[in-house]
């Protein structure tokens, strides 16, 4: 199948689930063992070390934070060094339990839920920036002007922006639809293959990035299944 063809971004059945549901619930744990598997955590750390190589973070804002557990994850492998990180997890809705945040503060960093919708978010007037934003499987689920929008604002909020994606390969289409094989449920098994189809190739982000003379930017594959974005504002 050629995947270089125009990608294609639907609703997932998981964004119209309550967060109560059964099938959510099991949908969040399925990510959870989709990280591991995709080994999510060791890219994201190997993708911020370039981003941020000269200077250490004080503030990190993360869109689409779901239950918040990579970022517990990422706050435990960082912690010695980055120490004292404020953290804001931003999503839809509040999903972050408080062992999660336990653990984020066992940590010594210092976390922030805030639930709202990423564009009444960017609507706000708030000169709030941040060292670091970071989206993991969240970009995707946008397309045509909602993408550059999104992009622009994050772009206006920061010096750091990563982003790890689906990689829209006949690779990548093949591991979605194999994810039965670790448990994964209906939903996510749904929602894998439309991942893919919505995910990014070459350098479709890069081409979207407002002022790109201002970035140096890098678009590249991570692992078997993930398309990486890092975006580095050259004077900090």
């Amino acid at each position: 199948m050629d995947l270089s063809l125009a990608r294609r971004a639907e609703p997932e059945l998981l964004d119209g689930l309550a967060a109560e549901d059964p099938r959510a619930r099991r949908s969040r744990g399925d990510l959870q063992r989709i990280h591991r598997a995709m080994a999510t955590i060791p890219i994201v750390e190997r993708a911020l070390d370039r981003g941020t190589s000269g200077f250490v973070p004080r503030t990190l804002l993360e869109l689409g934070a779901g239950d918040g557990s990579l970022m517990m994850r990422l706050a435990q492998e960082r912690a010695a060094r980055w120490p004292n990180v404020h953290v804001t997890l931003l999503d839809r809705l509040n999903l972050v339990a408080p062992p999660t945040l336990d653990g984020i503060r066992e940590a010594s960093w210092t976390p922030t839920v805030v639930t709202m919708d990423v564009f009444d978010w960017l609507a706000q007037r708030d000169d709030s920036r941040w060292d670091v934003v970071l989206a993991n499987l969240f970009v995707h689920h946008f397309a045509g002007r909602e993408l550059q929008r999104l992009l622009a604002g994050i772009a206006a909020r920061t010096c750091v922006f990563l982003c790890c994606e689906p990689r829209r390969s006949a690779l990548a289409l093949a591991g979605s639809h194999m994810v039965g094989l670790i448990g994964a449920g209906s939903v996510t098994r749904q929602d894998a293959v439309s991942s893919v189809r919505a995910g990014f190739r070459s350098r479709e982000l890069s081409s979207l990035w407002p002022n790109a003379q201002d970035w140096v930017v890098s678009e590249f594959p991570a692992g078997l299944f993930t398309h990486c974005f890092l975006a580095v504002r050259k004077e900090r």
